[in-house]
């Protein structure tokens, strides 16, 4: 996904054939890394030609370019809280009629949150703002996740989507920094329509109050869906299909 630097390093090791985690001791999945390198022809498999797509935590709208040119036909809803993610998210994708776009974040109420930006390191290099997240960084991890507090709008997903008269998606695609399971949780009625969920994977609690892998993985078998593949770092993080 597009704020794990340290998978797409490992990619590019396993290109050159130097990739130490591939394949991954514990590794659940299709054994070709081709199938995470062309994960959407992947889910094109289990997806209609016209999917209704849920992308929370949009950033600067990579995968949602992804998304409408493998499924034009498609109707896209992509949520980023970040002012300057959302700006840059809304000049790549503004004449695109099928992406619709909104500065909200996916949270456990209605009204406002605040929202930890990630500056990297040194609290001023933008480049990292992509792991920016509602929760606030664990201790160890707080000065790597340095960057401002603000305050941005959240909505509860089950009532956003019948204020918008949305009845069901085809695709969650789930980018939240440790919040799926929270966001999941307190939405039943649109989970249960939703056919197929990527979703990044956390194995360490980076930040307090973090979505584990294990647990999320436990919630979701429980609402009728399998892991139908899983990459990932397990000292860190990756990324996984879930299927109904």
């Amino acid at each position: 996904m597009k704020k794990l630097f340290l998978i797409l390093f490992h990619a590019r090791l396993l290109i050159a054939g130097e990739n130490p985690y591939f394949p991954y001791p514990n590794y659940d999945g299709p054994k070709e890394y081709e199938v995470y390198v062309n994960h959407l022809d992947f889910l094109a498999k289990l997806l209609p030609d016209n999917p209704v797509i849920l992308e929370a935590g949009a950033h600067y709208g990579f995968d949602t370019l992804k998304f409408a040119k493998r499924w034009p036909a498609s109707q896209i809803h992509s949520f980023e809280p970040n002012p300057h993610a959302f700006e840059n998210l809304t000049k790549k994708t503004q004449d695109l009629p099928n992406v619709h776009r909104y500065p909200l974040a996916l949270n456990t109420h209605n009204g406002e949150t605040s929202f930890h930006l990630c500056y990297g390191s040194t609290g001023n290099d933008p480049i990292y703002e992509g792991a920016s997240s509602l929760l606030d960084a664990a201790d160890f991890m707080k000065i790597h996740y340095q960057g401002p507090c603000i305050t941005v709008p959240c909505v509860i997903l089950d009532d956003w989507c019948k204020q918008n008269r949305i009845s069901h998606f085809d695709l969650l695609w789930l980018d939240l920094e440790g919040m799926e399971l929270q966001i999941l949780y307190n939405s039943p009625e649109i989970l249960k329509t939703v056919k197929v969920i990527f979703t990044e994977t956390n194995f360490r609690s980076f930040r307090l109050g973090m979505t584990l892998y294990h647990h999320l993985k436990a919630f979701l078998e429980k609402q009728g869906f399998r892991q139908l593949a899983h990459w990932y770092d397990p000292n860190i993080q990756g990324n996984a299909i879930f299927v109904r």
